[in-house]
């Protein structure tokens, strides 16, 4: 780093950099559209609520229909600022977004898991 600021990237390495962090936002993007598309399944295949009075079924298609939209939007958020911080030379990793999405997955997954035991049982 000189006086005039943060050390520039020749032109070739930050262009680099941009198109990683496109082809990351395009990753999260996909999951998020698969989690919308696995909520919309979810709501038509498991037609049988397993109690009368919980709709434990849409309830679960509202949180994957909920989850990849939240998915979506914290992806652009950190596309947004991690450009402006590639422009600017300032860019840090941050895991925070990489935790939450997994965290969501995750809890989806065991969520799913569950449900499926559940629907067995009522079968």
């Amino acid at each position: 780093m000189d006086e005039t600021g943060p050390a520039r990237a020749d032109p070739d390495s930050r262009a680099r950099t941009h198109l990683a962090n496109e082809r990351t936002f395009l990753a999260w993007l996909r999951t998020g559209l698969n989690l919308i598309a696995l909520g919309l399944v979810a709501a038509q295949l498991l037609e049988q609520e397993l109690f009368s009075d919980i709709p434990i079924v849409t309830l679960f298609a509202a949180l994957l229909v909920g989850s990849g939209v939240a998915m979506v939007g914290a992806a652009g958020v950190h596309f947004d600022h991690s450009r402006a911080a590639i422009e600017t030379g300032t860019y840090r990793s941050n895991a925070r977004v990489i935790v939450v999405g997994a965290a969501l997955v995750i809890g989806i997954g065991l969520t799913a898991l569950a449900l499926v035991f559940l629907l067995r049982q009522g079968r």
